[in-house]
């Protein structure tokens, strides 16, 4: 399956390809799209993620033309 990923800069775009999509294996969760990120798994609940526009934990199942959303925690001042 493939999924459209948007993520923040600071990750790994290597299983993305040019289009922006991830090929992924039928029964994968967003946890396994921030491991191929290269995301640690101890700042993946920090992270704001989204399945399809809607708030989602790590465990989220993903279907096939899902799109997947993240932001990092922002600073200012």
């Amino acid at each position: 399956m493939r999924v459209k990923v948007y993520a923040a800069g600071y990750c790994n775009f290597e299983h993305i390809d040019d289009d922006g999509f991830m090929s992924l294996p039928e029964g994968a969760t967003l946890n396994d799209v921030l491991g191929n990120l290269g995301i640690p798994r101890l700042f993946r609940r920090a992270l704001f993620t989204a399945v399809n526009y809607q708030q989602a934990k790590p465990a989220t199942p993903l279907k096939d033309g899902d799109i997947v959303s993240l932001l990092g925690a922002m600073s200012g001042g």
